[in-house]
């Protein structure tokens, strides 16, 4: 018997939800909003342009800084 896609990630979404611990789904939504928000900036700079530059540098490179010194915080409240 075959799982279709949508019956796997509800099954995936509801096990999420059931197993993972607070503390994790907390890190996992800041890291959603950092992604999102670097996406959004990302967007920004093609459709309007790239006339503050370093604006643009300085928030993309902090999103993603954020992110990389995000994950292994996840990673080390997982492990535990």
């Amino acid at each position: 018997m075959a799982i279709t896609n949508s019956a796997a990630v509800q099954r995936l979404w509801k096990s999420y939800q059931k197993e993972t611990p607070q503390v994790l789904k907390m890190i996992d939504a800041y890291l959603v909003y950092i992604l999102f928000s670097g996406i959004f900036q990302f967007i920004h700079c093609v459709l309007v342009g790239l006339y503050p530059y370093n604006a643009f540098l300085a928030g993309f490179i902090s999103t993603v800084g954020s992110f990389v010194l995000a994950e292994p915080l996840l990673i080390s409240f997982s492990a535990a």
